[in-house]
This record gives C-alpha cells, structure tokens and sequence, in this order.
C-alpha cells in the first residue's frame, strides 16, 4: 500500500525568502541585506527553532556569497572582439537590425547589435540565427543613459540579464552550424510556427502563435492595449492556465488510446519540459511545468509534497540555476499570483459556488499582484476584477482548447481544419469587438505612478495582512486595509505644493511638463519625434521607435499623470508634434493649443481623427488663463497665418518671481518683436527654453541681455545632425555669463519651485 507522507511548508517558505533576498542585495548593494532582519525577527516572534534559524542565516551567507561572486563577473568589456557568437534564443531581426542576447567565445554574455546590409542578407540570417554560430567582428559600446528615471535603462536591462557589455557586430565572417538538441528542438518551434501562418486564417496568426508557442512579436500593438486596458494581457502569455489545458488534452487522449495510467504519466513527464522550450521558454512556462511534474511524480510514486512547498522549491532552484531570472516580470507575477492561490486554498475550499470561485481567484490574483504591477507599468486595470471573471472561463473552455484543435486539424486534415475556421473565426471576430468595446469605457486604469520600494514593500504588507484578517472571517470593511494605503499613495501628488516644470531629454526636439501645485493641472508642451524618411522595404521596423508611446508617455504615467489638461503643439515640425498622436492614444487630453493657421498642415491633418474628443483652440498673442496663483500668457504669434519658426507658439508662466519662457522653435526676428512688445515682462527672466534648440538663427544677443535668464536649457539631442546647439550661439551664452543646461549633457531637467526657492535637478 501506498503512503502519504505530508511536509510542513514553513521552512520551504523561509528559504525561499531569504534567496530571493541574498540574491538582489548580491545583485544591487549588501545594504538590502537589512530585509533579512525583518525576516529573522519574523521567525523568532513565530518562535522558529534555534536550529531553523541558525540553518535559514547559514544559507543566506552562503546565497549572497555565491551570487555575489557570480555578479562581479560582469565586468565590462571596451576592447574589439574577434571570435564566435551565438545568439540566445529570442533574438530579433527587426527592419534592417538583427539583435539580442548572446555567448563569446569565452563564455562571456552580451547584447549584440548587427546593421543587415541588404534584403538577401535579411532573408538568410532569419534562417541561421537561431542555430549557427557566427565567426564576428565588432567592438563593445557603452550603452546609453536612460532619459529619464522611468524609461528603459539599458544598462539596467543588461545587468538583469546577466551581460556585461554591448557588443556592435561590424562584420560576419563566417556561419557554422550549431547542432544540439535544444536546437533541434528550437528548429521545430520555427516549423510549427511557419505551419501556423501558412495554415491558419490571417486574423487568428498571432493570437495562435501566442497561445500555442508563445511567440508574440506579432500581436497588433492596438490589440496589447485593449488587453492592457483590460488587465487580460496575461491570457497570451503561455503559463500554469495553459499549461494544465494542454496536460489534460494530452493525457485524455493517451487515457483514451488504452494507455496505462502510470505509462500517461511518464510520457507527461517527458513531454512536459518539451513542451516548455517549444513554448519559448519563459519563467512562467517553467515554473508551471516544474510544478506540474513534482505533482506527477509525486503521483506515479505515490508519495505527497505540499503544492506550496512544491512552488517554493522551484523557486529557489530557479534563482540558483539562473539567478537573473528574478527580475524577469514574467516571473515576479507567474509566483505571485500562484503564491497568493496557492495560500489561499483554505478560504477557497470553503465557497461552494463555482461563479463566486472565479471570481474570488481573479480578486487574490489581482489584489496580491497589484504591488509589483505599479511597480514596473506605473498603473493598474480596475476592471480587471470582474472582466477576467469572464474571460478566464472563455479561454479556458472555448479559445485555448480551439487553439489546440485547429492546430491538430491542419495537421491531420487542412479541408476539415477550414470548416471549422469558418465558424470560429467570426465568433473570435464578435469577441474581439466586445473586447474592444469594453476598453473603450472609460476610467479603467488606476495610475497612481510608480511606487519606490519601500512603497512597494508597505503595499505588499497591507496585502498580507489584509489575507491575514481576511482567513479569519472576510468582512467587507476589512477590504480598507488595502483601501487605505492605495488611496494614501495615490494622493502623494495633490498634497506637494510644489510647482513643477521638466524638460524631457527626447532626443532632437521638445518636450515639456508643468505640473501645478497640489495637482491643479497638468500641461505638456509639445511632444517630441522623430523625422521619417522614405527607405527600403526590407529597413521598415514592425514597431518602430516612438518618442511619445516611449519617451514621453513613461514620465508622465510614471508620476501618476493619467490625463492631460492643456496640451501645447507650439508648431507642426515632425521634432515637436511627430509624437503627438501617440499621446491621444494614451492620455485623455482636455484642450489642444495648436498655432494659428496650422490645422492644413500635412502632420496636424494626421493628427485630426486623434482630437475627435479634444477642445482644440488656435490662441495668438494676448491670449491668456490662470489657475491659482499661477498664469499664463502667449505673446506669440501676432498674425493667424502660419509660415514657419517664428510663428510658434511662445507661452509665458509666471507665479510670484518665477518666470519660464517656452519659445518653440523662434528664430531672431520673432524674438526682436518680443523685445519690442513685452521687454518689462521678460526682463531677467528665471527660465528660458532656449530657442529652435540653439540654432545660430535664434538667441541674438539683444534678446539674451535683456531677458538675462537665471538658467536657460537646450533641448538636443547627442551628436545630432544639425550641430546644435550651434557654437557662436554657446559662446554668446558664456559671453553673457549666462548659466546654461543641455538635455543631450544632463538628460531629463526638472525644476522644483516652492515659496520662492526654485530647486534644480538632472536625471543623467
């Protein structure tokens, strides 16, 4: 007879605390050691054993030593390289760029960058970069700064993932084959995924490609967002939902072919891990396979682990095995959301309605989530609680398994596979509209901004007393517990007196926010962007950079701005307003100030089905509001016909003493009408945003000496093409002893003003 033998969670539990803890103090600095204070006063109130504790330091000492060392491998690299690649599983070919991770000759991992040259070259690495090994030359590159503290860090992003430097491949020399079994594996994931656009209707490619292999790159970035909106993005992410479907298709079928059990369970076993390198291999992938084959080991030898110690195991396996792995997102939430289930179990087994289950499991979900989701996207999806009450069933009884058969069918016959295409996919079709629809409700998104660690900490905390109290007896009043220190959060930005304006490092062009004392309003002047030009067919990216969506929307979000009260166009150049439409898609912005006689230009006229929602204004010279103790004033343009630079519109802020003058893109005539009109108001100013990025036909010196600016900022972008700012117009600044800023030298500048103190800070 078989026995059960059961194991006590809570030194699983503790070992898995404290490696996650040792491995980030490795990672950052030793001071996150102080965490584990927290976690030893824990055990001691718990009234652990002296042997427990003594063992739990132990290995704490031991993790943090091994990974410690392991991290001071990553130095990096500056001198050229000669010798072999290969590049990482994930590697994009992108437009006329081939980049991702990948491993030197001597073991060592980097970022590589490779410029494809021509369309037949493009064409022939997409068949080799996933299985050869490339003879290359290149030279290692400091990566770039981020431009602001909430957008990517590539430094950042290469340290988590293990590598020390940025490798630019100048030339490939030579290609051999790299024949292993993952990559055979590997090869048969790009068949099955070639199968997949061949043999399946074009509307439904990239949600099977998703779904079945995990492969995303080809998802609509219109789509993402409504999923985003919804907080349904993790149902195209293969994980434990997916992963049980597909075991219990499996097994169904073997049970069915008259296979034993035992022998079912072994194929399981073997299938598993397969199946979780042709799905990609994310975090989420394996820790849901891990789990899934310790339960059926456990089964096919008849012994029983806690589900809990099960996942805490994994956990500290995975973060030994690659310690990197823990600043994975996917990761991060796939053990969250299993750990707040998995400990709530209890609760669960007590609610005898299937509905109110589903509903109680997206709630624990998301509410135990919700720390680390603020963390890395600055918001959350309100209606996430009840909407995935819905579309979790709906995937797990209709759209996964459908995913699973078509795909069975194109194999087994394509002409029965297109009958049943021919009814699922204009159901898919009506669900894509409800879904549609449903994110166009508004007020979805809770954007408080991004939370420090601390934060986070304290919000994790309230979460887990919340589920403390909540085991005893819920009660809805106890749902304050985690009210409370949300909306104490949230209401961070309306109790800071300060008046705020920051010029966003974007590159070449401006971009700027003033944010109001208490949160009164919130104005953006101008958005960025970029020039395109006409270029090859095969040099177009998928998703090519956009400043708005990726420079200009982070900094704003991650303040915890969900919507824009004034936005500023000061003129339709591509360096201001090309980002524009990215904004509309992503903030609700109240008003629109464009320049007089600008609404035919071929980039506003782009912008139009953007502003349906918009109160768009066209204000001139003496146009002017107030909020407070703060107003505003354009004292530019003069005429409602637009010709160019010195038509921008020029806005004037002052409050008290503090005076800032935002000047687009005028050039010297327009600032000597300035001079001749408004000479007492400008009179040394406290800000200037200087002039068409300090072009030599802007800033003369009649219009600096009698502005005499406390500090003036260039908006550039590094080595840009057109010299700015331009070097007599430098020189006339340190003639005039004027104190000078440049976003392409000092990134992101904000300026703090607050009863007369103006503090200055740079984000580089």
């Amino acid at each position: 007879m078989r026995r059960n033998r059961s194991v006590t969670t809570t030194p699983f539990l503790y070992l898995a605390a404290a490696t996650i803890l040792a491995t980030y103090a490795a990672h950052e600095t030793a001071v996150q050691l102080v965490f584990m204070a927290l976690l030893f006063s824990w055990m001691c109130w718990k009234k652990e054993g002296r042997v427990l504790i003594v063992a739990v330091f132990l290995f704490t000492c031991a993790v943090y030593l091994v990974q410690d060392f392991r991290s001071q491998q990553l130095v990096s690299k500056l001198q050229p390289y000669s010798g072999t690649l290969i590049f990482h599983t994930g590697a994009v070919i992108d437009g006329d760029s081939l980049r991702g991770f990948a491993v030197l000759e001597d073991r060592t991992v980097v970022y590589a960058r490779y410029r494809l040259s021509s369309a037949e070259q493009k064409l022939q690495l997409e068949s080799l970069v996933d299985d050869s090994i490339f003879q290359v030359n290149g030279i290692f590159e400091q990566p770039s700064s981020p431009s602001h503290r909430y957008s990517f860090d590539m430094s950042k992003y290469l340290r988590h993932n293990g590598a020390n430097s940025l490798l630019v491949i100048q030339s490939i020399d030579g290609v051999t084959e790299n024949d292993t079994w993952k990559n055979r594996l590997l090869s048969r994931r790009e068949a099955l995924k070639h199968h997949i656009r061949e043999h399946f209707p074009e509307s439904l490619v990239a949600e099977a490609e998703a779904l079945l292999i995990g492969e995303r790159e080809n998802m609509d970035p219109e789509d993402q967002r409504v999923y985003q909106t919804l907080g349904i993005s993790h149902l195209f992410a293969i994980s434990g939902l997916h992963v049980g479907i597909a075991s219990g298709l499996l097994y169904g079928i073997l049970v069915r072919l008259h296979v034993r059990k035992e022998m079912a369970l072994v194929i399981l076993l073997v299938v598993l891990p397969l199946y979780a390198v042709l799905a990609g291999g994310a975090p989420s992938v394996w820790r849901a396979v891990s789990m899934v084959c310790a339960v059926l080991v456990g089964k096919l030898f008849g012994f029983r682990l806690p589900i809990a110690s099960i996942m805490l195991t994994s956990v500290v396996i995975f973060i030994l095995w690659n310690p990197y792995v823990l600043y994975k997102i996917g990761f991060q939430l796939s053990y969250g959301a299993t750990f707040g289930i998995i400990y709530s179990l209890k609760f669960l087994s007590e609610i005898r309605s299937a509905i109110k289950t589903g509903f109680v499991l997206t709630f624990i979900s998301q509410v135990t989530l919700y720390p680390l989701l603020l963390f890395h996207f600055y918001e959350l999806s309100l209606s996430a609680f009840v909407v995935n009450s819905l579309f979790v069933p709906l995937f797990t009884l209709l759209v996964l398994p459908a995913n699973f058969l078509l795909l069975f069918l194109t194999f087994l016959s394509q002409p029965v596979a297109d009958v049943v295409f021919n009814g699922y996919e204009p159901l898919r079709g009506l669900i894509d509209q409800f879904m549609n629809r449903l994110a166009a409700l508004p007020y979805q998104l809770w954007n408080p901004g991004k939370p420090t660690l601390f934060i986070v900490f304290l919000l994790a905390a309230s979460v887990y007393l919340f589920y403390c109290v909540a085991e005893r007896k819920f009660q809805f009043s106890q749902l304050l517990i985690l009210v409370v220190p949300a909306l104490l959060f949230t209401a961070v930005p309306y109790v800071d007196p300060r008046l705020k304006v920051t010029f966003l490092d974007i590159g070449q062009g401006d971009s700027a926010v003033i944010e109001l004392p208490f949160r009164q309003a919130v104005y953006l002047v101008d958005s960025g962007g970029l020039l395109r030009f006409d270029t090859e067919a095969f040099k177009e990216k998928k998703r090519p950079y956009e400043i708005g969506r990726q420079v200009v929307a982070p900094y704003l979000k991650g303040n915890g701005i969900s919507s824009i009260d004034v936005f500023v166009l000061s003129h339709p150049d591509a360096d201001h307003a090309e980002g524009a439409d990215e904004i509309f898609e992503l903030f609700p912005v109240k008003e629109l100030h464009l320049t007089p006689g600008s609404a035919t230009n071929a980039l506003m006229l782009q912008l139009a089905p953007y502003t349906k929602q918009t109160n768009i204004v066209f204000p001139g010279a003496g146009s002017n509001w107030g909020v407070a103790d703060t107003q505003f004033s354009y004292f530019s343009p003069t005429d409602a016909t637009y010709e160019g630079n010195n038509d921008s519109l020029v806005l004037f802020m002052k409050t008290g003493d503090y005076r800032v003058l935002f000047t687009g893109d005028l050039e010297a005539a327009g600032e000597k009408a300035l001079v001749e009109t408004y000479s007492s108001e400008l009179a040394d100013l406290t800000v200037l945003k200087v002039g068409h990025h300090g072009s030599k036909t802007s800033s003369s010196e009649e219009f600096l000496t009698l502005l005499n600016p406390a500090v003036s900022i260039f908006s550039t972008g590094v080595d840009n093409r057109y010299g700015h700012p331009s070097p007599e117009v430098v020189d006339r600044f340190d003639e005039l002893e004027l104190d000078t800023l440049n976003t392409a030298e000092n990134g992101t500048i904000r300026l703090l003003y607050n009863k007369g103190e103006l503090k200055l800070e740079t984000m580089r």
